[in-house]
């Protein structure tokens, strides 16, 4: 492994326990469905300029807060007052409060729309930067996606990518026993879509498939395969952790895998 992605990968151990904290001291949130974000939404930031980020899967809005924290993007002020009362950095996102919120989110199936929206406008404006749409795998079942999806197999999009953090789980059980979803790639295919699949918490594998995308003449989409609760083992693949309350004594098992300080 080189220097720089080890150093990468440090720097997304960094946030895992920035997020934890902010959720901890808020008493409440979702821990599983935004560990899981890390990566992704870290290579965004890191990578690109002038970009719109739309996190349809709103709830996952603390992993966010923890990556804007971390660029420096939100002050420490607001990003430890998450989920307070009268507090701007809310559960879920609202693009009144933050110039680096683009969208609010939170109804699920709605953030695709908005992508749509923004990415006609920068090629209508012949503006730079991209704009990513992320996605639940469990907000697959809303309707509106599949209607954005035929909106896209007939207006191609070149500024827009879309991914979906496919962690196999929605609120607190898997997929498979609550509304099952196979042969999800074979779906995506059925509307017109190149289908790339990869390892979402591999920044190497993230940087290769997105700028794929970025050559593909054609709507595309990437299933990054993620683990819900990434880098905490407890919460690893756990519905439990979806918006289960961190206790201090969790909190300290938490930091303690992330070899932080304790605090």
């Amino acid at each position: 492994m080189s220097k720089k992605l080890v150093i990468q990968n440090n720097n997304c151990l960094k946030i895992r326990s920035l997020l934890i904290k902010s959720l901890y001291n808020a008493g409440s949130g979702h821990p599983g469905s935004s560990l899981s974000l890390i990566e992704i939404l870290y290579y965004i930031y890191r990578n690109e300029k002038n970009f719109k980020l739309i996190l349809s899967k709103g709830h996952g809005v603390p992993g966010q807060y923890a990556v804007m924290r971390f660029f420096k993007e939100l002050d420490n002020k607001n990003f430890n007052n998450l989920r307070k009362i009268n507090s701007k950095a809310q559960g879920h996102p609202d693009k009144r409060n933050f110039k680096k919120i683009d969208a609010s989110t939170g109804a699920l199936g709605q953030g695709l729309s908005i992508a749509i929206g923004y990415a006609m406008a920068k090629e209508y404006l012949k503006k730079k930067g991209y704009v990513y749409c992320v996605l639940g795998d469990g907000e697959l079942q809303e309707g509106q996606i599949w209607e954005s999806l035929m909106f896209l197999n007939s207006n191609y999009l070149k500024k827009l990518i879309i991914i979906v953090d496919y962690n196999k789980f929605q609120n607190e059980d898997l997929i498979s026993k609550t509304l099952p979803m196979p042969m999800i790639e074979e779906k995506w295919k059925s509307f017109g879509f190149k289908v790339f699949r990869t390892n979402g918490h591999n920044l190497n594998n993230l940087d290769k498939t997105i700028n794929k995308v970025k050559k593909t003449k054609k709507p595309s989409v990437i299933i990054a395969d993620t683990i819900k609760g990434k880098g905490i083992s407890f919460m690893e693949n756990s519905g439990h952790w979806h918006s289960a309350k961190i206790t201090r004594n969790f909190y300290l098992k938490a930091l303690e895998e992330l070899n932080v300080k304790k605090k």
